[in-house]
């Protein structure tokens, strides 16, 4: 329901959106998560994943998203720039974004390069997510500071833009020194492909609004904060003179069922795992809320209807150009994903778009 207390229609959320996205109403974009520990092939994730897109593909998704971590052989992460370009040159209709890099744990040099590389093979359909990370073990393993990682992440985002003028750069920063460096290869998009910035606090979301083309919104704030979270957005993108807004994706947890009971019962346990990792490496999820009230707070559950009815109001306090979906959760198989998926594509996707 809007504030008002008033379910928004599928006209009123199409008119929201349509400013934003100058190509129609809200796109839908397919998160590829693990739910394997490195015991399971890859073989085995990989064509899951593609079975996955091929049936987003059906649905109308148009767009593949894919996120990066190191070390973490229970939670297995497929690194994102060679496994995206794979899947945008299988799935011609889709573009791919990463969702995040951890880009303080990455050589900016590299990262200009190889996604002027992305976009030049993808004939620029490629968006760039970049993050600042959380989990210890992985600063840890590169031998980075995660105490730099706020002012490493800044000085990076301007250097790869600055890379991507394919102007000579002559750089002596805090974390980088070079003199005279040229990209061999250039965006296709010029002056770059789209970068979006991944964040969830007050602070991070800031930064998002100065120095990103987007901020990606996570799903970890609960409904109530990524709506003021999105006012955050847009009074600091006014303050500093932003651009117009392009491209606002948001991450929402999305799980159906027959009823609203029975979509908790069903996804509680997967919630569970999921988040504990999340907590386990580090990242703040939590605000002293009991289980059931956590899940209301943070996720979209029922049936079709429930979940149309929940994303709609989303839509119209915060104005999507992508809402990315994830139909995966540990403890559930393959097929279980699929007939998520089925069922967002054939029973959801609809009564938000008719």
């Amino acid at each position: 329901m809007s504030s008002d207390g008033h379910r928004p229609s599928a006209t009123r959320v199409q008119h929201t959106v349509a400013h934003l996205n100058n190509d129609g109403p809200v796109r839908f974009g397919l998160l590829l998560t693990s739910v394997h520990d490195r015991s399971v092939p890859a073989s085995q994730q990989i064509a899951e994943h593609r079975e996955l897109i091929s049936a987003a593909v059906d649905h109308g998704f148009d767009l593949v998203v894919a996120g990066q971590h190191f070390a973490a052989p229970t939670l297995r992460y497929l690194q994102p720039v060679p496994y995206l370009t794979s899947i945008a040159m299988t799935f011609p209709s889709v573009t791919v974004a990463t969702g995040v890099l951890l880009l303080p744990l990455l050589h900016p040099v590299g990262v200009a390069e190889e996604m002027a590389t992305m976009d030049a093979v993808t004939g620029g359909r490629v968006f760039m997510g970049v993050g600042i990370g959380y989990r210890q073990d992985e600063f840890d393993a590169f031998g980075i500071d995660r105490a730099t990682r706020t002012t490493r992440f800044e000085e990076s985002l301007e250097i790869i833009r600055a890379l991507w003028t394919g102007q000579p750069l002559t750089h002596h920063g805090q974390f980088f020194q070079f003199d005279n460096v040229e990209l061999s290869t250039l965006p296709t998009r010029q002056p770059s492909p789209p970068i979006w910035v991944g964040a969830q606090m007050e602070a991070s979301v800031r930064r998002a609004a100065r120095i990103g083309d987007a901020w990606y919104a996570a799903p970890f704030p609960s409904h109530r904060d990524l709506i003021d979270l999105y006012q955050v957005y847009l009074e600091e993108r006014a303050a500093h003179g932003s651009r117009a807004l392009t491209a606002i994706p948001v991450r929402r947890e999305v799980y159906i069922a027959d009823s609203p009971d029975e979509a908790e019962a069903a996804v509680s346990a997967g919630a569970s795992s999921r988040y504990g990792t999340y907590r386990s490496w580090g990242l703040d999820v939590d605000d002293g809320l009991g289980q059931s009230d956590w899940l209301d707070n943070r996720f979209v559950l029922g049936t079709p209807s429930d979940v149309a009815e929940g994303l709609s109001h989303l839509m119209d306090q915060v104005e999507h150009s992508h809402f990315v979906y994830k139909p995966q959760w540990p403890g559930h198989d393959h097929a279980h994903a699929m007939a998520q998926l089925e069922r967002f594509g054939a029973e959801v996707i609809p009564l938000l778009s008719a």
